[in-house]
């Protein structure tokens, strides 16, 4: 049983690993030349490692724990909580399931205190597990959270985590990155987010995945997918394909079906002579209209391989919409002044915009039908395109794909 793997990206990797494993053939093909898809980093000349947008890897994360080295990976992980930032000195907020004490203690500065109790309430709750399927905006005002604690708290990090500041997408989400988050660490490898894909390539014989190798279309045969035509003209049979790929682009290789809605992502890197603050933490400033940044985070506390010896990273993630967000010297004036710092102190590495970087997952997103309809015999999507959108749940989708060939194969 052979199968043709489309897309190297983490669920693409996670089905072939799991499928090697098994002993049944495949061969990956990956437009890019590296693996991980939208889960990549890259390093400039002078050796700043800048991962494709803002990503952590949650060490709670059940296909992580079963598919990754995680110590191998290197790096760090964030604190448990927030930095707040923008509105007088900065102030830290503890995860409150961790130390409830230090967590009422800082949001008597930043929110009302009902607030924190009624966040402590919310994340129980989410460990807990289920919840309502609804807009996470509604679903916040319907726990009476108040408007403070939308612009102080839930946009920035909610937002920022969905890439979603309106808090349109499903409450389910919110719930599911609030227990992973409650419950595991967020980490930072050492060389960077594609160091996950790097790690998984790595588990495959090199002559398993073709890099550079653009598929063209899936080839059919008496209405059953046999195999896959590159773009270099070539022609590779299989028994079995499985798109890993976008939305996009599995209706582009199916030529059928529109793509929804996705979100976008944008981040400015920056490099300075000094840490700016101590610890771990994401910093959170307060949501208004006339300042573009979202969250940012001092990434050399948590991995200092992310820059050369002596120097410092910091990941800004801005609006992508924002009149400003394509504005380096002013979102470096925005950082700065948090600390009491001097613009030119940062120096910009780059920007980076993702326009595809989640597909839209509103409430009832988990029941809506693909875009393509009825797949034919012998083609399986994994990834996004039919999961949620994590780390976790494209692995996930991967595996699953991988155990259903594996299960016809047996049956067979």
């Amino acid at each position: 049983m052979m199968t043709v793997v489309v897309g190297a990206g983490l669920a693409g990797l996670t089905c072939a690993k799991v499928l090697t494993r098994a002993g049944c053939p495949c061969l990956v093909f990956e437009a890019a030349g590296v693996p991980g898809g939208r889960v990549v980093s890259g390093r400039t000349p002078d050796g700043y490692i800048l991962d494709r947008g803002f990503q952590v890897l949650l060490s709670s994360y059940p296909s992580a724990r079963k598919h990754l080295d995680l110590v191998s990976l290197g790096g760090g992980a964030f604190r448990s909580g927030a930095l707040f930032v923008g509105d007088g000195a900065p102030r830290t907020l503890e995860n409150p399931l961790r130390n409830p004490l230090s967590a009422l203690a800082a949001f008597g500065g930043v929110l009302p205190a009902v607030d924190m109790v009624r966040l402590a309430f919310l994340t129980l709750a989410a460990v807990r597990g289920g919840g309502a399927d609804i807009k996470a905006e509604d679903f916040l005002r319907g726990r009476g959270f108040s408007e403070k604690f939308f612009a102080r708290f839930a946009i920035p990090f909610f937002g920022g985590v969905l890439l979603d500041p309106a808090l349109s997408q499903s409450s389910s989400l919110l719930l599911g990155y609030l227990r992973r988050f409650a419950t595991g660490l967020a980490l930072l490898p050492g060389a960077g987010i594609g160091a996950i894909a790097g790690q998984l390539a790595s588990r495959l014989q090199p002559e398993s995945v073709r890099y550079a190798c653009r598929v063209e279309r899936v080839l059919f045969d008496n209405g059953r997918a046999r195999g896959v035509v590159l773009e270099s003209g070539e022609h590779v049979a299989a028994d079995n394909v499985v798109l890993a790929a976008d939305e996009p682009s599995v209706c582009r290789l199916l030529g059928r079906g529109e793509p929804r809605r996705a979100f976008s992502t944008a981040v400015h890197y920056f490099a300075a002579g000094r840490a700016f603050h101590r610890g771990g933490w994401i910093c959170l400033p307060p949501f208004d209209s006339g300042n573009p940044v979202l969250h940012a985070a001092l990434l050399t506390n948590v991995a200092p391989s992310l820059a050369p010896a002596g120097r410092h990273l910091w990941s800004v993630t801005v609006k992508p919409d924002h009149p400003r967000a394509h504005d380096a010297e002013f979102v470096a004036a925005v950082v700065a002044s948090w600390f009491r710092a001097d613009r030119s102190e940062l120096q910009p590495l780059d920007f980076i915009r993702v326009l595809y970087a989640v597909p839209a997952q509103p409430p009832g997103f988990q029941r809506r039908p693909a875009p393509w309809g009825e797949l034919p015999p012998g083609l399986l999507v994994a990834g996004d395109a039919v999961s949620g959108a994590s780390i976790d749940a494209a692995m996930a989708s991967g595996e699953a794909a991988a155990k259903k060939l594996i299960l016809s194969a047996a049956g067979n």
